[in-house]
């Protein structure tokens, strides 16, 4: 825009350079007032306003400044330079002229406004000609300046806002696709063409490639007239957060999409004519979800099992909820947890508040915190010190679960350590050799800390004594009224140390005062005189015979096992001539081993019998045997865990229904006690009830869990429940949040039958169902299993089902009871297991 002329020249043209007096000023009024200017004239030194014309007086505010000077009518402008410029022209005499000048001037009583004039000061000689006032013409540009300024202003931030879109568009993370009403893809951003796979040559109509294998979260496919743009397009409605799968154009891989389409660009009837799709990849957030769910249920699992505290702890520092073993740690009971009477800082002591405000840091900012020691203070006062470590279960509010492992009696273990090392010291001045007989000590208790059976225990227990201690070592354990040796270990000079397992021997009861005064009393025993101790030795097999002639022993020392001031047998420990007798430091290391073994042997022993009663237990509430129906060939497989004293809640079932039908049912009680054992059986009975009177297995579920929420409302259980009609081949089937049966067909065609969706049984009392359906041909083969025979530490759960329809096709038209045994070997042979796993294989025989 050119800069806007006011005229003032042509205007100055027509005032006097001279002044001949007051008169001549006075005859100026009626021209003055014609012209479209504000003029005013200035007399003197000090400016004084003299005239001014309404256009002056309108540009000032209608400020009366006649007989002011210039300074005191317009203060506003002090410090501007104006009137410094006053001066100069009566100086020099020379008019001064001026373009869009910005000037800050109060108008009408208001705040400071910026206002832009041209102006002339234009100087007046008196007689002698010498300056004696100037005429001040001034023009109000204002509203030209502004315009100018604001297009220019307006054209250049056009410019740029189109530059910043353009940038945000080919830098945006997630995915744009402009469409125009025909299809034709106007303009797709990197980040939509590397999230679909695709290059940008092959982006050009629509529908893209991938969308003909777009399918809804419940694996249905998306018809054509579904796909968002589309529904956008013909509605003129935006769609906002449709999640889509897709095939990845490059890989295959499905990955999920969320898709907000909207219209643009509509002509004169409103009907869109372009669209946007901007969509965000959601595969890995939905990964993560599902790892976090498997981390909620093995959460639950170690809240269950009392194996460790676990306490959910809120923002305001109270404890929401704990197990059992927390408040067995703090010795509170589930009364105080509900009244609110314990909370963090009322277990927290003051030295440890760093390193518990450091630990707050770090579960604000990455959702977890290393494992830290501190103590707890118990109710009744006494420190408990413990191992902590915490993880968040929401950010807002914050609430967080503390997983807490007591060190009491590794701090007992520590002290323990402590008080042989002291003895170390103490024997270090006695003999150069007592060093070597408590590492002795310590090493054996770590081979004894890591046997698994008792029949491990001992024969390690005898090993590590004969390779550093004695030159043979025999354990004798309760049998009937007396005592019977169950291993032995010992020197050969050419083999080194051997090792025989005594149970199916005939062993002499060699020197019975000294084993059993050592049994009977839980005093240690020496035996100076061996002679009778191997009296008895042609009573023995004749290999234990060759073993006890070859032994030089000269000193006998008998050990009892104790536990808690209870023996359970005794280490019987010998020396031949060429070893020293053994010493008092000898006798405590051995007493010392044998106290280990003992605690090692009653740990055993529980293992054993907490293992038999949970094993027996849950066997006892599965069916006996399957039923036998004609044109059904069943099998099935109870498979406890390897690595784990406690069992799991799996159950199957098979019974016939009435018309020709059989139900077929595999569940899982969530945790692994003998609690879930029981559960197992009452959840197992109520479903086979309700089977009985209702032929839906939606309506079978759905009863079992409202069942379960009211009368067990803690237990939780997954389930899968299936018809199937022997007339026909027809199979119906329901589950509830539990793996999807396989079924295999005489063309090796395996499929998992994933198509009925429903919740955990007790998850929510209103819970839903769905029903799938599959028509089974003769030959056809099912196999229903629980978890733990896909399942494994450290592997993604897609390799377990990937293996077992492997499996399923290796063991191709096998009976059932064969299938299940493929599939038992296949996946199960050689691994150990911490969950224990059902199997129930079912074949259509016509």
């Amino acid at each position: 825009m050119p800069p806007y002329n006011s005229g003032l020249g042509g205007i100055v043209d027509l005032f006097p350079r001279e002044r001949n007096g007051r008169d001549e000023l006075a005859g100026m009024r009626d021209m003055v007032a014609s012209l479209p200017v504000a003029i005013a004239y200035l007399a003197g030194r000090d400016h004084v306003f003299e005239f001014v014309n309404e256009e002056f007086r309108q540009l000032i505010g209608g400020r009366d400044v006649l007989g002011l000077s210039a300074r005191e009518a317009l203060p506003e402008l002090a410090g501007s330079g104006r009137f410094e410029l006053m001066d100069i022209v009566l100086e020099s005499g020379r008019p001064v002229r001026g373009h869009e000048a910005g000037l800050s001037l109060r108008r009408f009583d208001g705040d400071p406004e910026q206002v832009f004039v041209d102006f002339i000061y234009q100087p007046v000689r008196n007689a002698e000609g010498t300056p004696a006032g100037l005429w001040l013409f001034t023009a109000d540009v204002t509203a030209n300046v502004r315009d100018r300024l604001g297009g220019s202003a307006l054209a250049a931030q056009l410019i740029e806002t189109e530059e910043r879109y353009r940038t945000l568009f080919q830098t945006l993370p997630e995915g744009v696709i402009y469409y125009a009403a025909d299809g034709l893809i106007m303009e797709a951003n990197p980040a939509a063409r590397e999230i679909l796979g695709i290059d940008m040559e092959k982006i050009l109509t629509w529908p893209l490639p991938t969308a003909s294998h777009a399918v809804h979260e419940d694996g249905s496919p998306f018809k054509p007239e579904e796909l968002p743009i589309k529904v956008a397009l013909r509605t003129g409605n935006v769609v906002v957060d449709a999640v889509m799968g897709v095939q990845h154009a490059r890989t295959d891989e499905q990955r999920w999409l969320r898709i907000t389409a909207v219209p643009d660009a509509r002509d004169a009837d409103g009907r869109p004519q372009r669209a946007y799709a901007m969509f965000r990849d959601l595969t890995d957030e939905r990964r993560v979800a599902a790892a976090l769910r498997e981390g909620a249920e093995l959460m639950g699992r170690l809240r269950d099992a009392n194996v460790l505290g676990v306490g959910l702890v809120g923002e305001d520092d109270g404890l929401r909820e704990a197990n059992d073993a927390y408040l067995d740690i703090i010795g509170y009971t589930r009364d105080d947890l509900a009244a609110g009477r314990i909370d963090r800082r009322t277990l927290s002591l003051p030295q440890y508040r760093a390193v518990e405000d450091d630990a707050m840091a770090q579960l604000r900012r990455s959702g977890a915190c290393r494992p830290f020691e501190k103590e707890y203070l118990h109710r009744d006062g006494h420190r408990v010190p413990v191992l902590i470590g915490a993880a968040t279960v929401s950010r807002k509010p914050l609430r967080w679960v503390s997983f807490v492992v007591d060190l009491t009696a590794r701090q007992r273990a520590e002290r323990e350590r402590a008080e042989i090392l002291a003895r170390e010291r103490v024997a270090r001045s006695e003999a150069d050799n007592d060093r070597e007989r408590l590492t002795f000590l310590l090493r054996a208790g770590s081979l004894v800390a890591a046997a698994q059976d008792r029949h491990e225990l001992l024969e390690r227990a005898c090993q590590v004594v004969v390779d550093s201690l004695a030159d043979f070592c025999m354990v004798f354990l309760p049998d009937g009224d007396g005592l019977r040796a169950t291993a032995i270990a010992y020197r050969d000079p050419a083999r080194g140390t051997l090792s025989v397992d005594l149970s199916d021997q005939t062993v002499p009861a060699t020197h019975r005062a000294a084993v059993a005064t050592a049994y009977a009393t839980g005093t240690s025993q020496v035996v100076g005189d061996v002679s009778a101790w191997m009296a008895h030795r042609s009573e023995a097999s004749p290999m234990l015979g060759d073993i006890l002639a070859g032994l030089e022993t000269e000193t006998v020392l008998a050990a009892p096992l104790m536990v808690d001031r209870r023996p359970l047998g005794v280490l019987a420990v010998g020396r031949s001539p060429r070893r020293p007798d053994f010493g008092e430091t000898d006798i405590a290391v051995i007493e010392e081993l044998s106290r280990r073994v003992g605690v090692g042997l009653a740990n055993a022993d529980t293992f054993a019998r907490d293992h038999s009663v949970a094993e027996t237990l849950q066997r006892s509430v599965l069916p006996d045997a399957l039923p036998s129906i004609a044109g059904l060939d069943l099998a099935v497989r109870y498979i406890p865990g390897t690595d784990d004293i406690d069992v799991g809640g799996d159950w199957y079932d098979a019974f016939p229904l009435d018309d020709g039908q059989v139900g077929l049912v595999i569940g899982d009680v969530v945790g692994h006690s003998i609690t879930s054992a029981s559960i197992m059986g009452q959840v197992r009975n109520l479903l086979r009830a309700y089977a009985i009177d209702q032929p839906d297995p939606s309506d079978v579920l759905a009863r079992t869990n409202g069942a379960l929420s009211r009368l067990l409302p803690e237990a939780m259980a997954t389930a899968v429940y299936a018809v199937l009609d022997l007339a026909n081949g027809d199979l119906r089937y329901a589950n509830a949040g539990h793996p999807p049966p396989v079924c295999s067909t005489g063309d090796d065609h395996i499929e998992y039958l994933d198509d009925a969706i429903g919740t955990m049984l007790g998850a929510e009392s209103g819970g839903a169902f769905t029903v799938g359906h599959r028509r089974l041909a003769v030959g056809a083969r099912l196999l229903f299993y629980t978890d733990g025979l896909i399942e494994r530490r450290r592997q993604d759960i897609a390799e377990g089902f990937s293996a077992l329809a492997d499996a399923m096709r290796a063991a191709g038209g096998l009976s059932a009871e064969r299938t299940c045994a493929a599939v038992q070997r296949e996946l199960l042979s050689g691994i150990t297991r911490t969950d224990d796993v059902c199997l129930l294989a079912a074949r259509l025989t016509r």
